[in-house]
Parts: C-alpha cells; sequence; structure tokens
C-alpha cells in the first residue's frame, strides 16, 4: 500500500499534509528519486530563486523536520550533499507508478496508459515521460492533439527557461507531422478484396512490430505481393515505400532502382555506368533519405538477386535506426536480423470461395459444383494464382472439364488477368520463374525427385542422386520449391503438385524418365527389404513406423512393378507391404492386390533367394483368399505347390500350413473340415506352430456358431505366444479374446483383455482393431453405469481420428447409439443404429462373391437395428428392416450357400424372434424357437440390447414354459446340426 501520496495532494498514510513548504519538499524529494536532491536544488524549489531565507541551510532543517513530523521520523535522512527519502518505490504512489505508466505504453496500450502518465507528467515532466504522453495522446485522441501538446510544451520551455525541446523530443514531433501527412509511395488500389489471408496479415504485422526485417517466404503464385500491399496499406508507420524488384536483371542494379523508387537525386541517370563507389554513395543517400521518421519498405520479389537485396538491407536496418523491412521472396535473405514468414497455401473453403468470386466473375450464372471446386483447389494446393487461372476458364468450359482436364495444367492455365506480370499469365511461367535460377545439379535434383508423390527423406534422395545431394536439396528448399516437414522420423521434404508435375514434365524432356524410376526403384526395393526383415522381431514398432512414413509411395511404386511386370520388385515391396497391412487391419489392400500378384506370379520360377519372400506373399495371399470364400484360392495353392511350402524360417512355416489347411478345407480337396485340419496341427511338436493352430482354431469355433470352444482355444493359443516376434500376436489374442468374451455377454472379461490390447494396436497404428476393441469398452462402461466413462473413450477415439477399416466404422457408431440410449436420448440414438446400416449397406469387400445382400457386416447392423427399435422404438419404427431380414432369411440358410457364419445367421434368428414376440409380428412358439436357435448358432451378445439373460425374460414373460420345452427338444445339438431346423421354422413363417 503507498504511505506517500504526491501526485495529487499531499498525503502520508491518506491524511493530507500540512504546510505548503512541507509539501513542496517532499515533492522535490520525490522528483529527485532514491538518491536524493542537493540542499541548494531543495531551497530553490521550496523558496524559488527570488525569495531565498537568510539562512538557507537552517530554514531547508526547519522544513525538513516539520515534514519528519507530518510523516515518520526515520522517512527523510541527511546525505553528504543534501537530503533523500528513505522509502521503498512501492511507499510512494509516483515511483511506482513511472514503471507502470512507461511499461504501457512501451507496450502501445495507450489507453491505459495516458491517464497515469497525465499524473506522472505534472510531478515530473522529463524527456522520456513527455515522449510517452505525446505517443499516448497521438493514439487516443489522434495526431492533431499531440502537435498541439508539443506546441505547448515547446512555449513553456521557450518561456521558462528559454531553451529549445531535446532532440530526442524534437525526433518524436517530426514524425507526428508524417503521420499527419503519409507518405505511401508504390501501393496499388486493387479492386477486390484478398480472400483467406486475413490471419496471415495479422501474424506478419505482428512481426514487423518485433523485427526489423521480416520475408513473406513461398512459392510463387502463392499471392506474396498481394499480402504484402495489404500489409503496407495497414502498416502503422507513417512512411511506406513498395518497390518491386522484378525488372532489375542484374544485383548492380538494386541500388539504382531503389534509389529511383525513393526519389533519390541522381540514382536514375546514367545508372548502368554507376561504379562500386557511386553506387555505395547512392546507398548511403538512400540511408538518409529513410532516416529521420519511422518507416516501413517493402522490397517484392527478391530472389533472383536475393545476395544483393541481403546486402542492401543489411546495411540500411544498421544505419537508419526506425527503419522496418518487409520483402517478399522465394528464397530467405539468411542475414541476421531476418524474421521469415513461410506463406503456407489457401485451405480448402478459401480457395473455394477464391475460384467462386473469379468465375461468377468471369461469367455470371456459371453453375458451380461444390465437390468439384473443391477437387479443383486441392489439386492445385491452394495456390491462388493457380486457383484465379482455373476459374477463369468457366468462360469457355464447365467446371468438370477443367477438374478433368488438370491433369495437364500447364497447358489449361494460361492466359489469367492481362493486367498482371508476365511471370503470374500462365502456371507454367510461375515455376520457370524459379527454375531459371536453378544450376543444372539442382534442375536435376528437382527432375529425379519429382517421381515421389509423397515426399521423401534426405536418405531417400541420397540414394537416387548420390551422397552429396544435400546441397541441391537445400537449394530446393531456399527457393521454395521444396517444403521441409518435421516428420516423426524426422524432417521429409515435399513438392507442392503443382511444383512435382513441372519437375516431371521437365524429367520427361530430359528424357532421364526411365533411369529416374529404376533409381527410385532400387531405393524401395532396398527400403522394404530392411523393413520387412524387422517387422517380426522385437522391433517391430521402429519397423512399422518406417513402413508407415513410406506407405504412399512404396504402394505407388508397387502398382507401377505390377504394372510393369517386375516380379522381383513385387516380391521384395510385397512382403514388407502386406505384413504392414496385415497388421493395420487393412486386409482389403492386401485382398485386392491378390489377382493381380497371382497373374503374375503363375509362370514366375523364383530364384533361390527370393523363394522364402515369394512364399511368404502367397501365404498372405491364401490367407485373404480363405477368408472371402475361396476366390482365387485354387490358382494360388497350384503357385504355392510348384515354389514348396517348406520354408526355412519357422513362424513362415507355421503360417503355410495353416493356410494350406484352410485352403484344403475351403476348396474342398481334401474332404476334412477346417476344424479337423486344425486340430492334427495343434498337437504338433513346435510350439510355434501350436500357437499359430490354436489361434486359427480360436477363429473357426467362432465362426462355427462355438464361442465357448473359440475362447478356450484362444486361451491356449496366448499362453503359447511369446514375444520373440513383437508383441502383435500377443495384443491380437487380447482383442480376439476380448471380442470372444464380448460375444458371450461376459463384458467384464471382455474389457480386461481390451485394456491388455489397445496399448500396443493404438502404437502398431491397427486400427481397426483399436477401435472395435474400444467400442468393446465402451459398452462395458454403459453396462456399468458410467456414461462419463464411454463419453470419454469415444471422445478421444474422435480426436485421435484413427483410419479404422470395414470392421471399424460400425463399430463406433453402434457404440456411440447405445450411449445414447442408456442417457435416454432414444430418437438420437435408433437414428444413428440407422445410420450405421446405411453405412454398413454401401461397403464393398474385394473379393467377397456372396450375394451382396448377405454380407456380414451389413446383415448385423440390421439385426442389432431391428432388436433396438423392437425394445425402444414406437409404433411401426423398425418395421421395413424387419421385414428386408425376413426376406433375406431364407438365403441366409439356404443349402446352396458354400459357408455359413453362424454367429451372424444367429444374430438375425434372435433380430427375427424378438420382434416377433415384443411386436407380436409371428407366432409366439416359432419366435421363441428362433431365439433358441440364435442362441445355438452362437449370436453375438456383444450389444446390450441383444443380451441373452434379457432374451430369456422377454421369451418367458410372453410365451411361457415354451423356451424350456424348445431347448429339451433340441438338446445339445448346435450350429451344424441344428441349420436343417433353423430352414424348416423360416420355411414355415415365410
Amino acid at each position: 500500500m503507498t504511505t506517500l501520496s504526491v501526485l495529487d495532494e499531499v498525503t502520508w498514510a491518506g491524511a493530507p499534509v500540512a504546510g505548503e513548504r512541507t509539501r513542496a519538499l517532499l515533492r522535490a524529494l520525490v522528483e529527485a528519486g532514491p538518491r536524493g536532491a542537493s540542499e541548494g536544488a531543495l531551497v530553490e524549489e521550496i523558496w524559488g530563486r527570488d525569495d531565498v531565507p537568510a539562512n538557507p541551510s537552517k530554514a531547508l532543517q526547519v522544513v525538513v523536520s516539520r515534514a519528519r513530523t507530518a510523516t515518520d521520523s526515520s522517512a527523510i535522512e541527511r546525505t553528504p550533499r543534501g537530503y533523500r527519502l528513505t522509502l521503498q518505490a512501492g511507499d510512494v504512489d509516483a515511483w511506482s507508478l513511472r514503471p507502470e505508466a512507461l511499461r504501457l505504453a512501451a507496450e502501445k496500450r495507450y489507453a491505459e496508459a495516458l491517464p497515469l502518465l497525465e499524473r506522472l507528467v505534472r510531478l515530473d515532466p522529463d524527456e522520456e515521460v513527455t515522449e510517452a504522453v505525446l505517443r499516448a495522446v497521438a493514439a487516443v485522441h489522434g495526431v492533431p492533439a499531440a502537435l498541439e501538446r508539443f506546441e505547448t510544451y515547446r512555449t513553456g520551455l521557450a518561456d521558462g527557461l528559454g531553451v529549445d525541446p531535446s532532440p530526442r523530443l524534437r525526433a518524436v514531433h517530426a514524425e507526428l507531422l508524417a503521420r499527419d501527412r503519409p507518405v505511401r509511395s508504390g501501393l496499388r488500389h486493387d479492386a477486390d478484396v484478398l480472400i483467406g489471408r486475413e490471419q496471415d496479415a495479422a501474424e506478419v504485422s505482428a512481426l514487423l512490430k518485433g523485427s526489423r526485417v521480416v520475408t513473406i517466404l513461398g512459392p510463387g503464385g502463392l499471392g506474396k505481393t498481394s499480402l504484402a500491399q495489404v500489409i503496407a496499406h495497414g502498416a502503422e508507420q507513417p512512411v511506406v515505400h513498395f518497390v518491386e524488384l522484378v525488372g532489375v536483371t542484374a544485383p548492380e542494379d538494386l541500388v539504382s532502382e531503389v534509389g529511383s523508387a525513393l526519389g533519390v537525386r541522381d540514382s536514375v541517370a546514367h545508372r548502368d555506368r554507376l561504379t562500386p563507389d557511386q553506387r555505395a554513395d547512392v546507398r548511403s543517400r538512400i540511408a538518409q533519405q529513410l532516416d529521420g521518421v519511422p518507416t516501413l519498405l517493402v522490397l517484392d520479389n527478391c530472389e533472383h538477386i536475393v545476395a544483393a537485396v541481403a546486402d542492401l538491407v543489411a546495411f540500411l536496418v544498421a544505419t537508419v535506426r526506425d527503419l522496418t523491412v518487409l520483402t517478399t521472396s522465394r528464397s530467405p535473405l539468411a542475414i541476421g536480423a531476418e524474421r521469415v514468414y513461410p506463406l503456407g497455401r489457401l485451405g480448402t473453403y478459401d480457395g473455394s470461395e477464391l475460384f467462386r468470386r473469379r468465375a461468377v466473375a468471369a461469367r455470371p450464372g456459371v453453375h458451380l459444383d461444390e465437390g468439384r471446386v473443391d477437387e479443383i483447389v486441392t489439386r492445385l494446393d491452394g495456390l491462388p494464382l493457380a486457383i484465379e487461372l482455373a476459374a477463369v476458364k468457366v468462360r469457355a468450359m464447365s467446371v468438370d472439364d477443367i477438374a478433368r482436364r488438370l491433369e495437364n495444367r500447364f497447358e489449361l492455365l494460361r492466359g489469367g488477368d492481362r493486367s498482371a506480370p508476365d511471370r503470374h499469365q500462365t502456371l507454367v511461367a510461375v515455376i520457370d520463374w524459379s527454375w531459371n535460377l536453378l544450376s543444372e545439379r539442382d534442375r536435376k535434383a528437382m527432375r529425379w525427385l519429382s517421381v515421389f508423390h509423397d515426399g521423401f527423406t534426405l536418405a531417400a534422395a541420397e540414394a537416387m542422386l548420390g551422397a552429396d545431394t544435400f546441397a541441391a536439396i537445400e537449394e530446393l528448399v531456399d527457393q521454395s520449391l521444396l517444403t521441409v516437414v518435421e516428420a516423426p522420423l524426422g524432417f521429409r521434404y515435399r513438392m507442392l503438385e503443382t511444383v512435382r508435375e513441372f519437375g516431371r514434365m521437365q524429367l520427361i524432356d530430359a528424357g532421364e524418365d526411365a533411369a529416374a524410376r529404376a533409381a527410385q526403384r532400387a531405393w524401395a526395393r532396398d527400403y522394404a527389404d530392411a523393413s520387412a526383415g524387422r517387422i517380426y522381431s522385437p522391433q517391430q514398432f521402429d519397423a512399422m513406423d518406417e513402413l508407415r512414413a513410406e506407405e504412399s509411395n512404396l504402394a505407388d511404386i508397387l502398382r507401377q512393378v505390377l504394372a510393369d511386370d517386375e516380379a522381383e520388385s513385387v516380391i521384395r515391396l510385397f512382403c514388407a507391404m502386406g505384413v504392414f497391412w496385415t497388421i493395420a487391419g487393412e486386409h482389403q489392400r492386401v485382398i485386392m492386390l491378390a489377382g493381380p500378384v497371382a497373374d503374375l506370379l503363375a509362370e514366375w520360377e523364383p530364384p533361390p533367394e527370393l523363394l522364402e519372400k515369394t512364399r511368404l506373399v502367397l501365404a498372405l495371399l491364401l490367407f485373404g483368399a480363405a477368408v472371402t470364400g475361396g476366390s482365387g484360392l485354387e490358382r494360388l495353392m497350384t503357385i504355392l505347390d510348384r515354389v514348396g511350402a517348406d520354408a526355412a524360417d519357422p513362424q513362415l512355416r507355421v503360417m503355410l500350413k495353416v493356410m494350406q489347411a484352410m485352403a484344403g478345407s475351403v476348396a474342398g480337396g481334401t474332404g476334412r473340415s477346417l476344424e479337423n485340419e486344425l486340430a492334427d496341427l495343434v498337437t504338433d511338436p513346435d510350439q510355434e506352430v501350436r500357437a499359430r493352430a490354436y489361434t486359427f482354431l480360436s477363429h473357426e469355433r467362432e465362426n462355427l456358431g462355438d464361442p465357448e470352444g473359440a475362447v478356450a482355444a484362444g486361451r491356449e493359443a496366448l499362453r503359447l505366444t511369446g514375444t520373440d516376434g513383437g508383441l502383435w500376436p500377443q495384443a491380437m489374442l487380447h482383442a480376439q479374446l476380448s471380442g470372444l468374451y464380448a460375444q458371450l455377454g461376459r463384458l467384464g472379461e471382455a474389457a480386461e483383455h481390451a485394456r491388455e490390447a489397445v496399448p500396443v494396436l493404438r502404437r502398431l497404428g491397427a486400427d481397426d482393431d483399436l477401435v472395435q476393441t474400444n467400442a468393446i469398452l465402451v459398452t462395458y462402461a454403459v453396462e456399468q453405469g458410467r456414461l462419463d466413462e464411454a463419453a470419454e473413450i469415444l471422445a478421444q477415439l474422435a480426436e485421435e481420428q484413427p483410419r479404422g477399416g470395414f470392421g471399424s466404422r460400425g463399430a463406433v457408431h453402434g457404440a456411440r447409439a447405445q450411449l445414447l440410449l442408456a442417457q435416454g436420448r432414444v430418437g438420437e440414438g435408433l437414428a444413428l443404429f440407422r445410420e450405421v446400416v446405411e453405412t454398413m449397406g454401401e461397403m464393398p469387400f474385394p473379393g467377397f462373391t456372396d450375394d451382396p445382400d448377405l454380407v456380414p457386416w451389413r446383415v448385423a447392423a440390421e439385426a442389432v437395428t431391428v432388436v433396438a427399435c423392437a425394445r425402444h422404438g414406437e409404433g411401426a419404427e423398425g418395421s421395413d428392416l424387419f421385414e428386408a431380414l425376413m426376406g433375406k432369411a431364407p438365403r441366409l440358410v439356404s443349402e446352396e450357400r458354400r459357408a455359413q457364419d453362424y454367429p451372424v445367421t444367429g444374430m438375425v434368428l434372435l433380430a427375427l424372434g424378438l420382434w416377433g414376440l415384443l411386436r407380436d409380428a409371428l407366432p409366439r412358439e416359432e419366435s421363441v424357437r428362433l431365439v433358441v436357435l440364435a442362441d445355438r448358432f452362437g449370436y453375438s451378445r456383444s450389444f446390450l440390447d441383444m443380451r441373452w439373460e434379457r432374451a430369456v425374460a422377454d421369451a418367458n414373460r410372453l410365451a411361457p414354459g415354451v423356451l424350456e420345452r424348445v431347448c429339451e427338444e433340441y438338446g445339445e445339438r448346435r450350429g451344424l446340426a441344428l441349420l436343417d431346423e433353423a430352414r424348416g421354422v423360416i420355411a414355415r413363417l415365410a
């Protein structure tokens, strides 16, 4: 709390201090500061020059004594030269006010600072405070008010002391005069607004307030010049000069060009003959011209003479006190004072808005399909110039035509705004401007590296071009032809698609396309080999990270080598990518390539060093063929018989044994069921063989409607599985057991296994399995009444946005729908279940040869929704789905079906039976038979509305005694043994 106040009336601890001379003494001591003042200075402040007492020292002692009495005996102490206050800064209002007022002024918070400064200036009108007052008045009340205030201050000094203001305050006066008559040279006044750059303008303006030099950096066509113009128009400096350098063809002409733009004498005449001394003289006069008041100098398009610009800017900011420089360039100046602002491309929304405005201006009434416009903007990298060039093409073609013709974008995007510079008249000219600044070494690097669709690392570039590649990469980055992205595994370099297409065009013109492709494929083979060798090892996480980083590039090259029949490259790449996709749960990608790979391998004889890799590829393809119903299975088995299944690697040997067993069962070649084939393998002396066999036996038993047997096999597989092949096998078994326990309705045990699986699945990026396992945790939380916990899990999934596949797309919606029902939001929950049905119905699965109406995920979604509507819906809600399932049921159990998914069929039987009971839509005994058959088919109880306990209660309430009688009738029969019974019931209801 302040003890001594002097800014308004003089008080001590809130009480007024009596005596004019006592108050004058205290004010003088406060103004003198903690060091105090001499006796002479204090006498002059108290009595003035004309009324000095006869004994000044004695008179001063009397006033000091009175002041001590009015305040505190120790408040004033004697010093060798006079007196001083012993108070701390916080004890005196003026001492604490000064730093606060000046701080606010320095932060340009003038509205807050001005009232404090006004109080302070009455006591302590030194030049620092006076300057702050002048600036605050200008900001709050306007420049004319500040000029008037300066004139009052100047007059007071002249009349009172006969002196002029200090040079510092005269400089402030000159600045105020300039702001009263601002200078704006070289600025354009465009007819249209700048779209999508509001945030960029604000951020660059903020940088200019704290940095002497700021460079807006980016490739051609991004709108750097337009952004700089906007910033210059809104600059706070009283003087702004905008100098375009595109016409400067030689570095030695830079100084003359800038001098000419600023009106510096002798900078224009004979500039082509200026000697170094003359250029130095002009440069000095430019500095003199810019000195005096705060100035913003904008130098536009610096990249072609960047070294000369850097030299000039470094000189000017070192010479001129209040100069700020803004440059636009494709290459940074690389000087100490520079702050770089990398300008990003336009987002889809802003880019589409720019396209719409330019298109409507070119042809009012043009039809603009939103999706097509977004596609064009994305393919043009969000480059404003490219978007504008494309938009004006609506004069002569449709938006669809423009999108289709972007394959040859450089031919299409010509002839835009006639007022634009030549380098902005065509898209190719924009890139050509930077291309012409490159050396041949850098041009070759740009040509060859354009073959990478998804960016590249320095190691990949060195593999393509040699060990001394970094210098070329650095130059391409400096020219904004490459962008640097900090990825999880280190830096990656990317080209905008437009730049990459230009590089591809140059590569073809140079006749180097084949050589560059061959070099890229050699890199891809080596990279895939290195990662594949560690993917089934304790280094599994690292191997998956490496393959994920290059997934797009490797997949792209895999498609190329398949098209070119390069069998060796296909094998080496598929060994890595096939396993990667399998672990990541993207099985459809493996299945989609099965046909082309099998075509390639049909007549190809692998060399000895590729036998193992070929066997691994066949194992992956066989698994995909088996799970989709056997399409292409026979051909793959023929290839495997020719290549041989006796793999040297024990884990691969296990896979092949299991795949042969599965293939034999599905193809019907051995006459034995897959369960019997696997029963032989679970007695194998090799523990790894047994572990893998039990894993697949668990899957098969679940499919046959024996979830309890599936759990037993899964638990044994988990017991036998080690971690030598990485953590994925154990995590998948935990996920598998989690699903099986959920299917049995034992959600507590399901959650235990889910929690074991989730961290590993998340780390591996096995998103499909991760989402499904988390969905089980959501359901368990809902069952336990922990609705907030369920919502948190769903929120985390939404934040992480895993790229789940077939199984996960409905799992999240299904889990959220159950949460909504538990929250009493029935309408939203049922609507979300409906959405799941639609999503599943639109989802094809490659290689699935069965009736598309009977795809398992679609049928299961319909069954769950029918049960939910039966329990929670009103009126006829859900009856359409019930009728649809009734129509599908005969085909589901038809003898013509090659394979039967008993749990899914069981879900349909339960849905029909419960709807029949709860809505009185079917004879009750037949409804109960359907419910019991669903149980014997091992239907999934993972959704809360489908719990067996609830179904039993419904049957006993609505058809007493029937369920018990039907169960006794069926005895111990399950699955296949009751399939004919299910056909009979459905036939009677049809």
